[in-house]
This record gives structure tokens, sequence and C-alpha cells, in this order.
């Protein structure tokens, strides 16, 4: 039971994350949100580090050993 809850728990937090990653950048890429131009190093910085949290999230579901639940 407590395999169960846990992957539920990684399921959601990764849906959460990856669904709040992409709405964030469509958001940007559609032109929705304007930004001063004086803050473009640092709105470069927080998508460069988010964009490797999606790889974080992707090597973690493909690398991963899985319990069996027999």
């Amino acid at each position: 039971m407590t395999n169960r809850i846990i992957s539920m728990a990684q399921i959601i937090l990764s849906v959460v994350f990856l669904g709040g990653y992409f709405s964030i950048l469509i958001v940007f890429l559609l032109g929705f949100v304007r930004t001063p131009a004086d803050w473009k190093d640092a709105l470069v910085a927080l998508l460069g580090v988010l964009t490797a949290g999606v790889g974080v999230i992707l090597s973690f579901w493909f690398s991963r050993q899985r319990q069996s639940d027999t």
C-alpha cells in the first residue's frame, strides 16, 4: 500500500510540474506576458532551471527500477 501511495505522489508531482512548466512556456511564447527588458537575463536563467527540472523528471521515470507489487 505504501508503494502505491508513493507512486501516486510521484505521478501527481510530475504532472503538476510539467503542466505548470508548459503553461508558463506557452504563455511567454504567445506573448501574453510582457516583461521589462532588464528582466531578460533573470527570466532566461529561470527558464533554464525549469527546463533542467524537466530533464530530471524524465530521467527519473525512464531510468528507475520499479518494485513489483507481488
